[in-house]
This record gives C-alpha cells, sequence and structure tokens, in this order.
C-alpha cells in the first residue's frame, strides 16, 4: 500500500490574517477543507494545484506565494479506507501525501464557482476564517497534516 500524490491550495486574504476553507458538499459541521486534489500521471505538482483550483473553485487565476518543502502525509481512519478501497482507482492507497501551496487570488471571491462542467461538486459554501479557527472545523483525521501544512507554509 502507499500514499496518493496529492496537492492542497491554502488561499490567504490580503491582509494575510485569514484563509479560506471550503465546505464539503457530503459534510457535517466538520467538514470544512481546502482544494486539493491528486497529482495526475505526467503532471507537475503545480500544473496539478492549477487545474484542482478550476476544477473545484472555478478559478486558477492566482498568484503561488510558496510551496511547502516537505510534504505532509496523512492516512485514511479503517471506515473511510473500507470505503474508499470499494472504488478501484483508490484501492492501492492508505492515505494521501500532499504538496502544500499558499495561493493568493487576483480577484475577489464574487467569482468563485462551485459547480463546474464536467466536474463532480465537491464544496457547497465558503467562508474567510483565521487559521486556527478554520483548523478545529477540519475533520479530525486530516487535522494533524493540517497543522504541519499550515506551519510550512508559514500561515501558524
Amino acid at each position: 500500500m502507499k500514499f496518493r500524490p496529492n496537492v492542497a491550495a491554502v488561499i490567504l486574504n490580503q491582509r494575510g490574517d485569514k484563509i479560506l476553507m471550503f465546505h464539503r458538499v457530503d459534510g457535517r459541521r466538520k467538514g470544512w477543507q481546502f482544494p486539493q486534489g491528486g497529482v495526475d500521471p505526467g503532471e507537475t505538482e503545480e500544473q496539478a494545484i492549477l487545474r484542482e483550483l478550476n476544477e473545484e473553485i472555478g478559478t486558477n487565476d492566482v498568484k503561488i506565494l510558496k510551496q511547502s518543502s516537505k510534504r505532509t502525509r496523512y492516512q485514511f481512519p479503517k471506515a473511510v479506507l473500507k470505503r474508499m478501497q470499494q472504488k478501484n482507482r483508490w484501492r492501492q492507497y492508505w492515505g494521501q501525501e500532499q504538496r502544500w501551496f499558499l495561493v493568493q487570488l487576483n480577484h475577489g471571491t464574487e467569482t468563485l464557482s462551485l459547480s463546474n462542467k464536467g466536474h463532480k461538486q465537491e464544496f457547497d459554501r465558503f467562508k474567510w476564517m483565521r487559521p486556527k479557527v478554520g483548523l478545529r472545523k477540519v475533520v479530525r483525521f486530516k487535522r494533524k497534516a493540517y497543522r504541519k501544512g499550515l506551519k510550512r507554509l508559514g500561515v501558524i
């Protein structure tokens, strides 16, 4: 078993004191996260983050401020792993290994779109939050990895 190559985008506001968090369509109270996704074969991590941003929030018109020097891993809990392994393409993975990107939007949030053609909608809303508040709203099994990612980007 191995970890799926993955990228995650932390969107920082212009003042540098809040991050944009997204609520999963299937999420409960703790269903907040960042845009993230797998790295396709032949794709660089930078290409992957720009593609994922476009698919999930309708824009990749961002300025990349920083990327983490190290990747951060997290394992799926047993219940999630069981569900994921029923999907053929996920069968080989224990969890994900993420490269973190710190970005700023080149425009306001009014241009974001959470339902984009050819891509299943993942988020139903978004909100600017202070980083430590946002961390508390992330599902428990991702929280440690999110904390590491935010630290590696210098956000917390």
